[in-house]
Formats: C-alpha cells, sequence, structure tokens
C-alpha cells in the first residue's frame, strides 16, 4: 500500500509540474516573453533585404501603400494589388515577413497558418520596420502613406494598434517606436484575422486615418464577427470606419494560387470587385497623380 501511495505521489508531482510548465510556457507566449528582444534597427536590418517597391512613372514623391501578406507569403495576390496600385498613381511597397525567416510557402502553411509561429503582435515589427523604410525613401512622400493586409497581414496591422495604444513594443522588439503611423492617411483591410490571440479583440486600437474593409460572411478563416467587432468598437471611440461583406465567395477568394488541397476558391468577379474598392480608397486617402 504504502509503494503504491508513493507511485502516485510522484506521478501527482509530475502531473503538476507538467501541467506548471505548460502553464508558464503558454503566459509566455501570451505576454510576448518567448522570444529575445532585439533594438528596432534590428528589425529593420531582418525585413529590409526582401521588401519589393514598385513606383509608378516619374520621380516623385509619390504616395505609397505598403501590402502585408497573408500567412501563405509573398504571392500572385500580393503583386496583383501592388500593380493596381501603381496603375492608381501610388508606389506600392510588398513587405515579406516570411522569408526572412526561412520560412517557404509550405512551412508557412504547416507553422504560419497554423498558429504556431509568428503571431500578429511579433509581426506588428515588421510592419513598424516598413514604416520607417517608405519615410526614408526619397521617391516616397512621408505624409501620404496606406496601410493594406490581407487575413494574418491585417491580424499585424491591427495587432501594431492596438500595441500602439498601450505603448507596448511588438514581441522580439526592446522598445516601442514613437509615434509609428505618422503619415498614415488610412487603412484596407481584406478579410483580416480578428481571433483567438489577436491583442485588438481585447485592446482598444486608435486608427491613424479611416478603415475600410472587405469580409466574407461566414469566413471560415477569419470570422468576420469578430472583425466587424472591433471595428464597431473603433468607430464607437471615433474612429471612422466602414466595410462591405461579400457573399458567395470563401476566405481568399482573391488568391488565384492557392494549395491544391486547399478548401479556399478563387472568384474572379468579386476580385475585381474588391482590387477596385482598393483603388479607390487610395485615390481618396492618398490622392495620387494619375499614373
Amino acid at each position: 500500500m504504502r509503494t503504491a501511495l508513493w507511485i502516485a505521489a510522484g506521478l501527482a508531482a509530475v502531473l503538476a509540474a507538467f501541467v506548471a510548465y505548460v502553464a508558464a510556457a503558454l503566459w509566455r507566449r501570451l505576454t510576448g516573453r518567448h522570444l529575445r528582444r532585439f533594438a528596432n534597427a534590428q528589425r529593420r536590418a531582418l525585413i529590409e533585404p526582401y521588401v519589393t517597391m514598385l513606383y509608378p512613372p516619374g520621380d516623385g514623391p509619390h504616395p505609397c501603400v505598403l501590402i502585408l501578406h497573408g500567412c501563405g507569403g509573398v504571392r500572385r495576390i500580393s503583386h496583383a494589388y501592388a500593380e493596381a496600385a501603381v496603375k492608381a498613381g501610388c508606389a506600392a511597397m510588398i513587405v515579406d515577413s516570411l522569408t526572412p525567416r526561412g520560412l517557404d510557402y509550405e512551412a508557412a502553411l504547416a507553422q504560419v497558418c497554423t498558429g504556431r509561429v509568428l503571431w500578429g503582435r511579433e509581426r506588428a515589427g515588421d510592419l513598424y520596420a516598413a514604416l520607417d523604410i517608405a519615410r526614408d525613401d526619397p521617391k516616397i512622400d512621408p505624409a501620404r502613406l496606406a496601410l493594406a493586409g490581407w487575413s494574418h497581414g491585417g491580424w499585424a496591422i491591427l495587432d501594431a494598434l492596438a500595441l500602439d495604444h498601450d505603448g507596448q513594443p511588438p514581441d522580439g522588439m526592446k522598445t516601442a517606436p514613437e509615434t509609428p503611423f505618422r503619415g498614415v492617411k488610412g487603412i484596407f483591410l481584406v478579410y483580416p484575422y480578428v481571433s483567438g490571440p489577436a491583442l485588438a479583440r481585447r485592446k482598444p486600437i486608435d486608427p491613424p486615418g479611416p478603415v475600410e474593409a472587405v469580409f466574407v460572411e461566414d469566413d471560415s478563416m477569419a470570422k468576420e464577427d469578430d472583425a466587424i467587432a472591433v471595428l464597431e468598437k473603433a468607430r464607437e471611440d471615433g474612429a471612422s470606419v466602414r466595410w462591405t461583406i461579400y457573399g458567395g465567395v470563401t476566405h481568399g477568394f482573391d488568391e488565384p494560387d492557392h494549395h491544391p488541397q486547399s478548401p479556399l476558391r478563387y472568384d474572379g468577379e468579386a476580385s475585381a470587385m474588391a482590387r477596385n474598392q482598393f483603388t479607390e480608397f487610395l485615390k481618396r486617402r492618398l490622392q495620387p497623380k494619375p499614373a
């Protein structure tokens, strides 16, 4: 009997230690303490070689939209919207958050899209660094910037707003940058992920300009109700917010090259509508010269 009690006590101690370890790991993950923190300049050095710039004709300075891809990385969709921006008279910066971290498309589907790595609150640092890169570009007008994010990219933008509201740095960065959104005149979101661990679900956001969004009805990947709740709260707090809900399409409806096994489907008509909304948004917010 005594031996059995000792065995039971030992198993209970092992279980308690395991539960404590898991709880501590989760706490570190949720508070951003799982990553080593670096100076902000190091985040810029990480992503700058992988930023793609497209410019309209002329020397500028041009207004510029920063394009943040979904969890699968830079794909044809990113370039399609960037080219649409250029046709509208704006420069476009495609911010690649995966290649600098050694993640290809398959790895992204397995790790980023499942939430194992690179949450929005970490990727917010990429956005801050990209804004600094844009403002230092002599061909870019630093007073006419816009942000655009798809799915995971929208998560990163909204988490950046939540972090800025609290004066907190992104995961992996030592300090919060001062006035990170200066010059930003508007934000365009397409089926943004605002569920699970997204900070914007539980923290206020102060958008630096009007927010326009495109949602998918009954979105299976990024619940539109969660995102709408966040934007409604921002509207109550004084932000200019509006959105459109597309029915009869899936998450990622404007991405033409989904994984063969993906349940997501491309829709050409809806894609054209979304790109038109995007370019009209840029014209309203950034007032570019016709290309």
